[in-house]
């Protein structure tokens, strides 16, 4: 019984000691990701039938059109986004575009919207330990 409950204690231990396998980067390791990489704003993005996000955290995600990826970034902190894959925009200035600073994603503002390679999206993911 002693060997049990040494078991469990170590493993309590060593469980609290272990970072989890996905952490949320905060919005200044984005934003600093953003400024180093130099991503490029731009205005608009096409919006297509089986667009989806990803969550990074609740002020950026990870937009996922049929062949490009993009960073958005929100006005404010949106809670709306970590639940949800599918993009239904509230506000569509044009219903086959994002644009930034006049649509919203769940209620919330799209503040800028930044283009990402491949690569990049990978390393976003990275910065959080988000997988694939």
């Amino acid at each position: 019984m002693h060997r049990l409950s040494l078991f469990v204690a170590t493993l309590a231990l060593w469980s609290c000691a272990v970072e989890p396998a996905h952490k949320i980067p905060s919005n200044q390791a984005v934003a600093d990701y953003v400024t180093v990489a130099q991503l490029e704003e731009i205005d608009s993005i096409r919006k297509g039938n089986s667009d989806s996000w990803q969550y990074l955290n609740p002020r950026y995600v990870i937009y996922r059109g049929s062949r490009d990826s993009y960073l958005i970034a929100f006005r404010d902190e949106c809670a709306e986004t970590s639940n949800n894959t599918w993009i239904p925009a509230d506000y569509i200035h044009d219903h086959r575009n994002f644009r930034a600073g006049e649509d919203t994603i769940r209620g919330c503002i799209i503040e800028k919207i930044y283009e990402l390679s491949k690569a990049q999206r990978h390393e976003l993911r990275q910065i959080g330990g988000t997988p694939r």
